[in-house]
């Protein structure tokens, strides 16, 4: 999915944004710590947890966006608040009277109503339909709906990257040999669901092309590196002949193979990223907090200007607050984050008339964050 425009409202945490313009392929959120800008992306992911049948205590959102095949889609909606105890993300094994309901629920293509849901009563394309759970989504519940389900497999291509091995790789259902034998052509592992360290196997696995160019963009960044291969090691911890996928790198005048966990975090991370720009699911929206982390400054340029230029099939969304990063992206991707009490103002740089140099816009930025802390 691609973001068009976002509007949220947390009233069980007391924050809000107005409606924020996020049409571009890449967007840089820039502001100092504490403004909101990792609070953006895990309300981002919140919506994915609603169209999940997931409850949000006191969410309101409304968002535009549009799918792999061009068509559009507003949805919006909000959850009641419950001013106790509970989190803000209800537990599927919390009790029914603790989960906060949804007060409405909205979701329209081509100015087209497919569903609205309010005070208790749920229309489908003009239908008055049958009581349904309270506390879940209509996307969620009628997701098998041929037009609900565009709207719906969007939703599910929102992810949320660290950029290590925690939270990108998924403990397999059945051993990789069942998925070599399931996905042997590159459009096949890309329109996958498996995780990216296992995509990258497959492409080895196969002796794809996409491989090979994985492999050369990651020795123009470190060309220490003579040569990568993936190859699967076989965990304790994991159901017996279960085998994961690690990545191994070849140093020059260095005898052995070096493996992933004692590879630096900032080359794996890379490795990530580029394999990312030519492997997730076309129409995926990759959230990125704190860019920065972990990344050399010799790769930062490079993964930039691949995130802008490479896929355009993918909207990537980051935070950073890196100087380097900053003056190294384009202002005109840039979205400044400031805060004043509980309400987020997110503008573009161009709202502050930043000089035309990205020098002169850097240090008039410097000066806007200054102000903020």
């Amino acid at each position: 999915m691609k973001i068009i425009s976002l509007r949220l409202k947390n009233n069980f945490l007391g924050w809000d944004f107005d409606e924020v313009d996020f049409s571009s392929n890449l967007t840089l959120l820039v502001g100092v710590s504490g403004v909101g800008k990792t609070q953006i992306l895990r309300a981002i992911m919140d919506l994915n947890r609603i169209a999940n049948g997931k409850s949000i205590n006191g969410l309101e959102w409304k968002i535009r966006f549009s799918t792999i095949n061009g068509n559009e889609f507003v949805w919006e909606g909000s959850f009641d608040t419950i001013d106790n105890e509970a989190d803000e993300l209800i537990f599927d094994d919390q009790d029914e009277t603790e989960k906060p309901s949804l007060l409405y629920e909205n979701l329209t293509s081509r100015n087209s109503i497919l569903t609205e849901r309010s005070q208790g009563k749920i229309r489908v394309k003009n239908q008055e339909m049958p009581k349904f759970s309270s506390h879940q989504s209509i996307v969620y519940i009628l997701r098998e709906e041929s037009d609900i389900k565009e709207a719906y497999n969007a939703l599910n291509k929102i992810e949320y990257r660290d950029q290590t091995r925690n939270g990108i790789y998924k403990i397999p259902e059945k051993p990789l040999h069942f998925l070599t034998n399931k996905y042997k052509t590159l459009e096949g592992i890309v329109n996958s669901g498996e995780d990216i360290i296992t995509k990258i196997y497959l492409t080895y696995f196969h002796k794809l092309n996409v491989f090979d160019q994985i492999r050369s963009s990651f020795i123009d960044i470190f060309q220490q590196i003579e040569d990568i291969k993936v190859e699967l090691i076989d965990r304790d911890d994991f159901p017996k002949s279960f085998f994961i996928p690690f990545v191994f790198i070849k140093e020059e005048s260095v005898e052995k193979w070096i493996r992933e966990d004692r590879m630096s975090s900032g080359m794996l991370r890379t490795l990530i990223h580029i394999s990312e720009i030519h492997l997730s699911n076309p129409g995926s929206l990759i959230l990125i907090d704190e860019f920065e982390n972990s990344l050399g400054i010799n790769c930062i340029d490079i993964l930039t200007d691949d995130l802008i230029h490479e896929n355009k099939t993918l909207q990537y969304i980051a935070t950073s607050h890196h100087p380097y990063i900053i003056n190294n992206i384009p202002y005109e991707y840039w979205k400044i984050v400031t805060r004043k009490g509980g309400h987020i103002s997110i503008r573009n740089a161009s709202d502050y008339h930043l000089g035309k140099s990205k020098q002169q816009a850097f240090i008039q930025l410097t000066k806007i964050l200054e102000k903020q802390l």
